[in-house]
């Protein structure tokens, strides 16, 4: 069993011997796909987060911009749209009125 494991190192060490320049283009491309910390896999794993997160901001920006009518709408003094919006959150009923009180 050991002679075994040793002439199959030496057989490996030939075919290195004999294919000098392969065998550094595999080695080379092992450390830059799997070993190196700015690896292929984690640029991968990078790129896929980076796409996701940029999806994440134009939502979070058509948010905002709906956001920012809405508070445009409520404002600029409107009543009846004050009086939908507490309506809509169950803070007044339909018989009560809303009087807004500036300082």
């Amino acid at each position: 069993m050991h002679f075994k494991i040793v002439d199959r190192i030496k057989s490996v060490i030939r075919w290195i011997k004999g294919h000098k320049y392969l065998s550094v283009t595999i080695v080379f491309l092992v450390i830059i796909i799997v070993v190196d910390d700015n690896n292929m896999i984690s640029h991968i794993k990078n790129k896929a987060t980076i796409d996701e997160l940029t999806d994440d901001i134009r939502s979070m920006e058509a948010d905002s911009a709906d956001f920012q009518a809405k508070l445009k709408l409520y404002t600029d003094g409107d009543i009846s749209v004050i009086e939908d919006v507490a309506r809509e959150q169950g803070l007044i009923k339909k018989d009560e009125e809303i009087y807004i009180i500036k300082e």
